[in-house]
């Protein structure tokens, strides 16, 4: 019998939205992938063709995101298991949260 993690690997590597899927699943912890203070000022919106699109609540936090992307991306890939992310990008957030 298939242990369930091995089930849901094999579903996130031929189906999109099991990939979705795994992804939010590692961002559901965001502190552990940003960081505290990080976290708190940045959230997730989309993941779309290995990029993953953060906003960021002001300038100061989205120039510290945006320095710190490169660790980002390794880190995520670290959790996924798997090298599924490319690239990270923040933005200010548009209603400014």
């Amino acid at each position: 019998m298939k242990r369930l993690k091995d089930v849901f690997e094999s579903l996130a590597k031929s189906d999109p939205f099991f990939n979705q899927l795994k992804l939010r699943l590692v961002l559901s912890d965001l502190s552990s992938v940003l960081g505290e203070s990080l976290a708190r000022h940045c959230k997730f919106v989309e993941f779309s063709n290995g990029t993953v699109l953060f906003e960021c609540d002001n300038d100061v936090w989205l120039t510290e995101a945006r320095f710190m992307s490169r660790k980002i991306v390794e880190k995520l890939n670290e959790r996924l298991g798997e090298k599924m992310v490319n690239n990270v990008v923040f933005r200010r957030g548009r209603d400014g949260n």
